[in-house]
């Protein structure tokens, strides 16, 4: 079988969630496979942002249309993904993109959460637009094989777009393997971001959904000689949210770094006392899963996939309760016994996730179309 695996996610440059999934599963679902042949087709001005991919059994079909340009010609029918990537019998979009493919090309498509559709308000004028000008129903509609990266995800899928339970396969993404930290690449790490000896990490785009805001103010009440760190790139109707880090009467203990890079990011968790991942809605959850890897322990939010991930591994609370908030960071900061117990559940918590997993049940999927 032919198949085309859609990376224009990857164009940004940022490593986020939906990237790391996309190298990850790569990495592994490539040399995995002795059977199928892969397209990977990317489309960028300038072709920036594209890991190296050399394996036998994969072509990577580079185009430089302007990306505007190329999905309004997907929209309207005026062209299709083939014209790019040759004959296909199957396109694996890793992520919601715009498409148009003939009528006997199978499709699949990984859904990472519906939070546009559930949470629209968290966006701004521009994303919204996206999103819609995407459609999520018919796009999920036209699927023959939907790859949902936890069960809350397929919840989502089946209450918001009656998708049949026979099209969604649960598959969790993988982690990548927790590696040896030398103390002095801890020590190089602290010191290029002037990190504090003592604090909490806060560590995602600065957008309203990951409810940064309500960390702020519980940070503010927190009884601890801790401070806190946010590390993240700026995102969308962030403006009040960097104001409240700015103005709050503990600023002079809120560190901002701004984005971490990939490589530099299991130092910046390794040296965390805590992680803090109060989000309002999440379709899986990467950071808290990486920081129950490093021994780093959790609070997080109880709602959306958060709770199924984490497991019991980390302390969980009401993302709009700000005194349940602060209680827990005490906890975590302060009660050494209970460190020490959620370490151990976290670390064996992480160790259930891996990507050879996650390519094994894609590779599944993709075989059965």
């Amino acid at each position: 079988m032919k198949i085309a695996i859609d990376l224009r996610s990857l164009s940004s440059g940022h490593l986020s969630g939906v990237e790391n999934y996309i190298t990850g599963l790569l990495e592994h679902l490539l040399p995995l496979d002795k059977k199928n042949n892969y397209r990977l087709f990317y489309n960028s001005w300038g072709h920036k942002g594209l890991p190296d991919f050399h394996f036998i059994n994969s072509t990577i079909k580079k185009t430089g249309v302007p990306n505007k340009l190329l999905n309004a010609a997907l929209k309207l029918h005026l062209t299709s993904l083939e014209k790019f990537t040759g004959d296909i019998d199957c396109l694996f979009m890793p992520n919601f993109n715009q498409f148009n493919i003939r009528p006997q090309t199978k499709l699949a498509i990984t859904v990472h959460d519906l939070s546009p559709v559930v949470t629209p308000e968290f966006y701004d004028v521009k994303r919204r637009v996206w999103h819609k000008f995407l459609n999520y129903k018919k796009s999920l509609e036209r699927a023959d094989i939907i790859f949902a990266v936890s069960e809350y995800t397929k919840y989502d899928l089946q209450r918001l777009f009656n998708v049949p339970e026979s099209k969604i396969k649960v598959t969790y993404p993988g982690l990548n393997a927790v590696r040896d930290l030398p103390d002095g690449s801890l020590k190089d790490a602290r010191n290029r971001y002037r990190l504090p000896g003592n604090f909490i990490l806060f560590l995602s785009t600065v957008e309203p959904r990951k409810n940064l805001d309500n960390l702020v103010e519980a940070f503010e009440l927190v009884d601890s000689t801790a401070h806190l760190v946010v590390a993240g790139r700026p995102g969308w109707k962030d403006a009040s949210i960097f104001r409240a880090l700015r103005n709050s009467k503990k600023s002079a203990k809120i560190h901002y770094i701004g984005y971490v890079p990939e490589d530099d990011k299991p130092k910046i968790i390794k040296l965390a006392r805590a992680v803090c991942y109060p989000s309002f809605y999440e379709g899986f959850g990467f950071v808290p899963l990486e920081a129950l890897a490093a021994g780093v322990p959790v609070v997080a939010s109880a709602v959306t996939a958060i709770p199924e991930v984490i497991q019991g591994a980390g302390l969980l609370i009401n993302p709009y309760n700000i005194g349940e908030m602060k209680k827990a960071l005490e906890e975590i900061l302060n009660n050494e016994p209970l460190r020490a117990i959620l370490i151990e559940k976290g670390k064996r918590r992480a160790a259930e996730f891996g990507w050879s997993k996650t390519a094994e049940r894609v590779l599944e999927g993709l075989n059965s179309l």
